[in-house]
């Protein structure tokens, strides 16, 4: 008998919320176009509350998660030791516009794990914090233009929302804009190079190098399917931006403080000149940093020759508090052995089930954040080349029996599993067991369902 899953106040909530709200959501990657959704309408779920490693929707469903707010709940939702910690502070008020001391245990604990990081700002939104980090290196450099990789994603504002996941394959020669709205003439600005090709990468540097000011990419790409640098690749940009004078920029919103206690730097061995940070830095709370070295950071501050940076609710006591907590359980070494022991295991049983299903699906990423995409790929793909092969009706049955089985994952293809230090054995047996039961239902109901592409990313 086939397994069904009840979401029928979710729905409901979601047609009323339609009537209120643009799309019936506040971000557009909420809108899904999953197997659940009548007549293959846009919905989405609706959560109720979560705890450790698990979340429950309206409907009672619970499901372990591995979507983890995109990223951000490294420790687990609700985790005791920032919850005390918040506890503790939550009738000293929430927002002063003043310094708190909170800044300063952060900023020490986060520069002394961040390869790069010299110094360090605060903002609230992984968006703000790519944002400055260009303003800065433009400042720095006294150029203007900015190169992208096709596939990365650095937030919602008009410079970086281009040539995103998802795009039309309209080619990186002319960088495609991802949204209505956005400067048309903001396109000579922006140049657009193929992620893992050092021979394209470079050609490009080397044609624009008197105007561009900086290099912006994912040290793996956590929007694009979990593809991670090609051996060498991210050293080849340092050093070619070195070469040219252009400030190599690391978006490590979705890799910091996940990857490692270091971030990808520490991983992959490279120290760009600036790096951006959100999600795992705060365990969710909203809280994102500038970093890099001291000479280009001091460019914030106040005066004529000097880059704007601010924000109402940069640094607010809440986020920073829960930054402090979040951090001194990330330092422990046991922190990653156990949050890379269980994203191996994890990744092995997946594979195993794919090998039982004769299904030629790698997984690819890193232990802490990875991607299966029901593509047949080697482990260092290219970006194009993962979104012309990946079977994206595969997916969108494996993504919906999962959830009939309790385990959520995203149902866009290129979004990667997230894991928690709340995960467990428990939860690695059933959600194996989950997905060897999966796997195989959905090769079996294999239709040619695509779900409709989201322009926007978290």
């Amino acid at each position: 008998m086939e397994k069904k899953i009840d979401l029928s106040k979710s729905l409901k909530l979601f047609h009323k919320e339609e009537k209120l709200m643009p799309g019936g959501v506040s971000s557009n990657a909420r809108i899904w176009h999953a197997k659940f959704c009548p007549r293959n309408l846009p919905c989405t779920v609706f959560i109720k509350k979560a705890n450790g490693s698990y979340i429950w929707d309206v409907d009672g469903n619970k499901y372990i998660d591995y979507r983890l707010g995109f990223g951000p709940v490294i420790l687990g939702h609700s985790y005791p030791e920032v919850v005390q910690r918040l506890h503790h502070h939550e009738k000293e008020g929430s927002i002063f516009a003043f310094d708190n001391e909170m800044e300063l245990s952060v900023s020490e604990k986060f520069i002394k794990a961040v390869p790069c990081a010299e110094m360090v700002r605060y903002s609230v939104t992984g968006t703000e914090a790519t944002m400055h980090s260009l303003r800065l290196a433009r400042a720095y450099t006294g150029k203007e233009k900015v190169m992208k990789f096709e596939g990365h994603y650095h937030g919602s504002h008009d410079y970086l929302l281009w040539s995103t996941a998802h795009m039309a394959m309209s080619g990186p020669e002319t960088p495609h804009e991802m949204s209505l709205g956005i400067p048309k003439a903001i396109r000579d600005l922006i140049v657009v190079a193929e992620f893992n090709n050092f021979e394209d990468t470079e050609a490009r540097i080397k044609k624009h190098a008197k105007d561009l000011a900086a290099v912006i990419v994912e040290p793996m790409m956590g929007n694009g399917g979990g593809i991670t640098p090609a051996k060498g690749f991210l050293k080849f940009l340092r050093e070619t931006c070195d070469k040219y004078g252009v400030v190599l920029i690391f978006d490590e919103v979705k890799t910091g403080f996940r990857l490692a206690y270091g971030g990808a730097q520490e991983v992959y061995k490279v120290k760009p000149h600036l790096a951006t940070y959100a999600k795992s830095i705060s365990n969710g709370y909203p809280l994102s940093a500038i970093t890099g070295q001291e000479e280009i950071m001091r460019l914030f501050g106040r005066g004529a020759k000097m880059v704007t940076h601010g924000g109402t609710y940069a640094s607010n006591p809440i986020s920073m508090m829960a930054a402090d907590a979040t951090l001194d359980v990330l330092r422990r070494p046991a922190t990653f052995k156990h949050l890379n022991h269980f994203g191996k295991a994890m990744i092995k049983g997946m594979d195993r089930a794919f090998a039982e299903n004769r299904l030629d699906y790698p997984i690819i990423g890193e232990p802490t954040m990875f991607n299966f995409g029901c593509a047949p790929l080697g482990r260092e793909p290219r970006y194009r080349e993962f979104r012309k092969t990946c079977d994206m009706g595969m997916f969108a049955n494996i993504q919906y029996e999962l959830m009939k089985e309790g385990v959520m994952i995203d149902e866009d293809v290129e979004e990667c599993i997230y894991t928690c230090l709340s995960h467990g054995k428990e939860e690695l047996r059933k959600t194996l067991d989950a997905f060897h039961a999966a796997v195989p239902r959905a090769k079996k109901m294999r239709t040619k369902f695509k779900p409709s592409a989201n322009t926007s990313s978290a």
